[in-house]
């Protein structure tokens, strides 16, 4: 019964010598947001508002002539519901790339 009490205080202690991983280890090792840019086509569009019906976070709204304009491009999460239901093909939604990120591409 010692040996079993004596591996249970050796765990323990390799245990306690481990680094805890706190919240800002946490923060560092998850993926920044991904900003998505949504372009409306004007010249393509007909106002039929079915992107603004579509749009699950409501970043596009409708003026008041009934066309789409950006409320609020930072609620997008590119699941590309406008863009799928647009029968005008007038929406692009694409990921926003940093200007370093660019650059590395050339």
């Amino acid at each position: 019964m010692e040996s079993i009490e004596g591996n249970e205080k050796a765990v323990c202690a390799e245990n306690a010598n481990v680094k805890s991983s706190g919240p800002s280890d946490d923060a560092e090792k998850s993926p920044k947001k991904k900003h998505y840019e949504i372009d409306i086509f004007r010249g393509w569009c007909k106002s039929c508002g079915i992107c603004a019906a579509f749009c699950p976070r409501d970043c596009i709204s409708l003026d008041k002539d009934g066309a789409p304009v950006i409320a609020d491009s930072t609620r997008c999460t590119g699941c590309g519901w406008c863009e799928m239901h647009c029968p005008d093909f007038a929406i692009n939604v694409r990921e926003k790339t940093s200007v370093k990120a660019r650059s590395e591409e050339i």
